[in-house]
């Protein structure tokens, strides 16, 4: 009987620790069950956060991505707009050239016209006159003087002589106008008659029987009007020729000179002989008022 009694507490103290121990069981379980039913919980609130921080990251991405490609479009825009003014800048100025180039075509058309219409009236003009532009070849000799008038005692007082060649383009300028421009060259000498004398205080008695010479080349530039008769081959002129000395000067002489010049013309072959008389604005001398003596002289074409 005791040992009855010792096996029903015995199964009683069992019975109450299984049950015990069942009801911790339960408990732990429920406790693990809540325990993971938070972390479940945690868990998804975390991935909501973690969608919205992604969807969030994914909208400002695409934002920037957004604002990025209209920027670009931007620069691509102005890129455009700049090629576009460039291209227009470019076509103006493509346009401007053409322009001038076309503007200076038709000034050129104009200007052969011009010049067309004005060597058909001056061909009409010679045929209608009966003479052309021409040139003549002019051998030439002279007769000079540098004799005071009064004075005659001067220093430089001196007579002379030359020989020169001219040729002179002859061009129509009305019906019995022409006008002559020419180059030659004149070879002169000079004869003086003060051997021996210094100074300007002479007297005819003081003279030296003998006589020195000096000779200058001369480069001369006939400028000439000329009138023509009716028959187209005499005529007279009246002009300036301009001259310069390239040999070194002698007694002072003035290397410039500059002749009036009038005189006859005729037409003869490539030849227009005649008869001039010209004088030397400018002084022969250049040693002072005393010796500004000028030069006269008779001119004969061959």
């Amino acid at each position: 009987m005791k040992k009855l009694y010792i096996l029903l507490i015995a199964l009683a103290l069992t019975a109450g620790t299984t049950y015990a121990q069942s009801n911790d069981s339960i408990e732990r379980a429920k406790q693990q069950e809540a325990l993971m039913k938070q972390q479940q919980k945690e868990q998804e609130e975390l991935l909501k956060q973690q969608q919205k921080e992604q969807e969030r990251l994914m909208r400002e991405q695409q934002k920037a991505a957004e604002k990025a490609q209209q920027e670009r479009a931007k620069e691509q825009e102005k890129l455009i707009k700049e090629q576009q003014k460039e291209q227009e800048k470019a076509l103006k100025k493509e346009q401007d050239r053409q322009k001038r180039e076309q503007a200076k075509a038709e000034q050129k058309i104009r200007q052969q016209q011009k010049k067309a219409e004005k060597e058909r009236k001056r061909q009409e003009h010679y045929a209608a006159w009966g003479r052309k532009p021409s040139f003549t070849a002019d051998p030439s000799v002279s007769m000079l003087t540098d004799r005071r008038i009064y004075g005659q005692n001067n220093y430089y007082n001196s007579i002379g002589a030359n020989l020169g060649v001219t040729f002179d383009y002859h061009r129509p300028i009305a019906r019995r106008w022409d006008c002559n421009i020419g180059l030659g060259y004149r070879y002169t000498i000079y004869c003086y008659s003060h051997l021996g004398i210094t100074g300007d205080d002479i007297t005819p008695a003081s003279y030296d029987v003998k006589e020195t010479t000096t000779s200058t080349n001369t480069i001369i530039l006939p400028i000439k009007l000329s009138h023509i008769n009716k028959d187209n081959e005499h005529g007279w002129y009246v002009g300036v020729v301009p001259g310069v000395m390239f040999n070194k000067p002698v007694y002072n002489m003035n290397r410039f000179r500059c002749d009036l010049a009038i005189g006859t013309q005729n037409r003869w072959f490539i030849f227009a002989p005649g008869t001039e008389v010209y004088f030397n604005l400018l002084p022969t001398y250049k040693s002072g008022v005393q010796n500004k003596i000028h030069e006269f002289g008779i001119r004969f074409s061959l």
